[in-house]
C-alpha cells in the first residue's frame, strides 16, 4: 500500500495584503530616487576631496618650477656683525644673528646673517638682482608684499623682501630654509604658491 504524500501548506496567504500597481509604482520611484540621491551625494563627496586636495597641493608641499634643494648648513646663533661664511651662496640656511630684520620691503641689502634669522623663524625672503636701477621690478615687489595673505599662525605677513649685493642665479629668488626658487623675471603666482608652501616651516618657528 503506497503511503499517501504528505500535503504541503499552502504558500497562499488570504490575509496577506495586495500590493496594488499603484503601490508597486511608487515603490520602485522611491527606489530610484534613493539610487539617484545616493549617486548625486556621492559625486558631490568626491568632488569636494578633489578640491580639498588641489588646496593643499598648492599650499603644501609639491615641487614648484625652478625649485631646488639646497644643502643644509646648520643654525647656529652668531654675535652681531660678526663675519659669517656660507658654502651656497645666496644662503638658505647655516649661521644667522640673533635678531630678525623687519618684515617687508627693504630698500637697503638686509645682511644675510639677518635675513636668515627670518628664515629659521618660518619666514620667506625674497631677494632680487638688479645690475642698473629697476623700479618697475621693486614696485611690483612692493605691492606683491602689500597683497600677500597673512600666515595663518601668526595672522601676519611673514615676508621680507631685499635686494642683494651680489648676483643672482635670477633675477629673483625666493628662499625659505634649505629651499630656493630662481624665478627670472616677477611670477607673483609662483611667488604666493611658495609663501603658502614654506611659511612657518623653519626650524626655530617664532613670531
Amino acid at each position: 500500500m503506497t503511503k499517501r504524500a504528505t500535503a504541503q501548506p499552502s504558500k497562499y496567504d488570504p490575509s496577506a495584503p495586495k500590493v496594488s500597481r499603484r503601490e508597486q509604482l511608487r515603490q520602485e520611484r522611491r527606489r530610484r530616487s534613493m539610487f539617484w540621491n545616493v549617486l548625486v551625494l556621492g559625486i558631490i563627496v568626491v568632488v569636494l576631496a578633489a578640491v580639498g586636495w588641489y588646496v593643499f597641493a598648492i599650499q603644501r608641499p609639491g615641487a614648484l618650477p625652478g625649485a631646488v634643494v639646497i644643502a643644509d648648513e646648520g643654525a647656529a646663533v652668531y654675535p652681531a656683525g660678526n663675519p659669517i661664511p656660507y658654502q651656497h651662496y645666496p644662503p638658505s640656511s647655516g649661521g644667522h644673528y640673533s635678531d630678525p630684520a623687519p618684515w617687508g620691503f627693504s630698500a637697503t641689502p638686509v645682511p644675510e646673517g639677518n635675513y636668515l634669522t627670518n628664515l629659521a623663524h618660518g619666514a620667506i625672503v625674497y631677494l632680487y638682482y638688479c645690475a642698473t636701477a629697476c623700479p618697475d621690478v621693486e614696485k611690483q615687489l612692493q605691492d606683491f608684499y602689500h597683497t600677500a595673505p597673512p600666515d595663518k599662525t601668526y595672522n601676519t605677513v611673514r615676508i621680507l623682501i631685499s635686494p642683494y649685493t651680489r648676483p643672482l642665479p635670477s633675477q629673483i629668488v625666493a628662499l625659505a630654509w634649505d629651499h630656493e626658487l630662481d624665478l627670472p623675471q616677477f611670477n607673483q603666482d609662483l611667488m604666493t604658491r611658495w609663501y603658502q608652501r614654506f611659511v612657518d616651516l623653519g626650524p626655530d618657528v617664532q613670531p
